[in-house]
């Protein structure tokens, strides 16, 4: 009777495991495509877009982030390339909006050229050895100088310059 006890319980639990098993629905977890194949189909929306299309725009995906990086003409094509982006991957992922506007390319270059011309001509610094770089109008200046007063002129001589809004001095002074 024990046996038969314990045989009637195990049938009725395995009835209950598979009556069970028929109530709840199985869901599907969306597995994300791969970067490849999401790069590829961002790509796609932004070459058949006509505000993004003329431009060089380069999607990158990093596990739950997609980097745009490139070159663009205005604002709006440059928030126009982020909606595409989005529009693909959905609200899982970030979208990292890294393009440029060619005014600000412009500018940075025509800063750095100022400010290296300004370095040579400048009896104070023009035999130090020092590395200018703009990006979005934050000068950065690298490099070795012989003294303290090389150092304060040549970022005296870049906030001189229209269009910088900042300056980051990593000049070392020798000695």
């Amino acid at each position: 009777m024990n046996r038969s006890h314990t045989i009637v319980i195990i049938l009725l639990m395995a009835l209950s495991l598979t009556a069970g098993g028929c109530i709840f629905k199985t869901q599907k977890v969306a597995v994300p495509p791969q970067n490849k194949a999401l790069e590829s189909r961002i790509q796609n929306k932004l070459k058949n877009d006509p505000l993004t299309a003329p431009w060089e725009i380069r999607p990158h995906v990093d596990g739950a982030t997609v980097t745009l990086t490139g070159l663009v003409d205005q604002e709006k094509e440059r928030q126009r390339a982020e909606e595409l982006a989005r529009s693909v991957v959905g609200e899982f992922r970030k979208v990292n909006n890294q393009l440029l506007l060619t005014i600000e390319v412009i500018l940075d270059n025509s800063i750095v050229a100022k400010l290296k011309t300004d370095l040579i001509t400048d009896p104070t610094t023009r035999m130090a050895t020092i590395d200018v770089k703009s990006y979005k109008g934050v000068v950065t200046l690298n490099g070795e100088v012989v003294s303290a007063e090389q150092k304060r002129e040549a970022e005296r001589l870049a906030q001189s310059i229209a269009g910088v809004r900042q300056i980051e001095n990593r000049l070392k002074v020798q000695g």
